[in-house]
């Protein structure tokens, strides 16, 4: 875990008295790559900010298992009771957090936990943990870009169809797979050979009947989740970054055909039947009905497709004739129904049950086109990763080979201060009003009150009402169980 901390000196400054609020951070990466390390989480901006607005918080970055080492899956690694290991690492920390972080000047009842892709869904997997037994252990949450729902997890159904076969061919790569006990072979195989072994798999958490005792859709149908304050949202573009595409992402680890479990993303979207077959494939197989109206709902019109507000122009030289058809029932299934599905679930809760909701999109395209890790090639719009740089204040100094960063521009900053603070607010406050911006920022109303988005420009950011998509998001929000979400 790394920390960081107000300076002792000056009125902000922290003791062992001073119980502040905590921001804790689970960084994203597909569940195969990422570190509390990553300098593009500038947690030291976030803290020296919170001090400037006088709400000082301290901030902690976890590290977590990845890969085949926090999340193989098997019928062996079930009977030892060892699966979902990655999650386990993150519920330590908080657990330990919450029995230390006095020590450092923190208030334990007073934690956010928060997140982006990979780590968003892991907050909200922490939601539904334990059936939503949370134990005091955080207070609020803030989902950027993942949430409870979505394909990031798999049911315990699919142990031996999608994840057995995984094991399998590890086993068998790293010459495990004729010992007596297979797992306990597996511990003792060196890291580079483990590692190349696994390399070539997507592996993502499992409905292990402990952790996870059910399906997340489950558990919110049922009122199984944690009892606490939520922040969560969306970029606009999410899915230029996952989208079928001929030029794909940068990011080695986070490749097409990875990057969502359950759909095959090779190739490109031509036709039709291409993009039939690409639904026909979400977690393992939906049935023609439901096929068929999503085609319905996703219609071969570029105007309605993703990069958004495009026009007619269809980028067929990045992923096909209907890429941009896929990119956008991609991006819903993914990430935008299940964000207003946990804010809608969130904020009908019973009056005496509700804490403070509040939902965003973000709706600015880089400063130079492109987010060089996750989408490369013009125009990817507000893609995938790309609030992060706000929210963290990313600059050169800090960004990788000067690329993922703000960019040269003073009302990028200016975006970027906003976005922070309103971070800072809501951890320190439940409430992300107090930014202390009063100039053309209007106020971001609570979404159990008012059923509306925050959306974050440069220049103008405004709020809407939630129905941007709503008839697609209403639907997959109707065939959870059909998506094993």
């Amino acid at each position: 875990m790394g920390f960081v901390m107000p300076q002792r000196e000056g009125p902000s400054g922290v003791s062992k008295n001073n119980n502040l609020p905590v921001f804790v951070w689970i960084y994203g990466g597909n569940f195969v790559a990422g570190s509390s390390a990553d300098p593009r989480y500038n947690t030291s901006y976030i803290v020296n900010a919170s001090v400037v607005i006088d709400k000082p918080i301290i901030a902690v970055s976890v590290n977590y298992r990845l890969g085949g080492w926090g999340f193989l899956a098997s019928k062996e690694v079930a009977a030892a009771g060892e699966s979902n290991i990655g999650l386990y690492d993150q519920r330590l920390a908080l657990r330990w957090i919450h029995e230390n972080i006095r020590d450092f000047g923190g208030d334990p009842t007073k934690v956010t936990i928060a997140g982006e892709s990979a780590g968003g869904f892991s907050v909200g997997y922490h939601l539904t943990a334990f059936d939503g037994r949370n134990n005091g252990l955080f207070r609020a949450a803030i989902m950027e870009s993942g949430n409870s729902m979505g394909p990031a997890v798999y049911p315990l159904s699919q142990l031996d169809t999608t994840y057995q076969p995984i094991y399998d061919n590890i086993t068998k790569t790293v010459h495990c797979s004729k010992a007596t006990d297979t797992l306990e072979c597996l511990r003792h195989v060196p890291y580079k050979a483990f590692y190349d072994a696994a390399a070539p798999f997507a592996i993502y958490p499992i409905v292990d009947g402990d952790f996870l005792t059910r399906l997340p859709s489950e558990s919110f149908a049922q009122g199984l989740i944690a009892d606490v304050a939520i922040l969560a949202g969306t970029n606009t573009d999410e899915c230029t970054a996952f989208a079928p595409r001929r030029t794909p992402s940068k990011n080695s680890r986070i490749t097409p055909a990875l990057a969502v479990p359950g759909l095959g993303l090779g190739g490109i979207l031509d036709t039709d039947r291409d993009v039939r077959t690409l639904i026909s494939e979400i977690n393992g197989g939906l049935n023609d009905t439901i096929v068929t109206k999503i085609m319905e709902l996703y219609p071969d019109d570029p105007v309605q497709g993703c990069p958004f507000g495009t026009g007619s122009e269809r980028f067929d030289d990045q992923g096909g004739y209907q890429y941009k058809r896929g990119a956008a029932l991609i991006a819903d299934e993914i990430f935008h129904a299940g964000r207003r599905h946990t804010v809608n679930m969130y904020a009908s809760r019973p009056k005496e049950q509700r804490k403070p909701v509040y939902s965003f999109r973000f709706d600015q395209t880089p400063w130079n086109g492109i987010e060089q890790i996750m989408a490369p090639v013009a125009p990817c719009n507000a893609t995938h990763f790309s609030e992060i740089c706000h929210v963290f204040n990313i600059h050169p100094s800090i960004s990788i080979n000067h690329t993922n960063w703000i960019g040269p521009l003073a009302e990028y900053y200016e975006l970027s201060k906003l976005m922070s603070r309103a971070w800072i607010s809501f951890v320190h406050d439940l409430d992300p009003n107090n930014h202390g911006i009063t100039h053309t920022v209007p106020h971001w109303p609570d979404y159990s009150m008012s059923l509306q988005n925050f959306v974050f420009r440069v220049n103008e950011s405004v709020v809407e009402d939630d129905d941007w998509r709503l008839e697609q998001l209403e639907y997959w929000g109707r065939i959870w169980g059909q998506l094993s979400a």
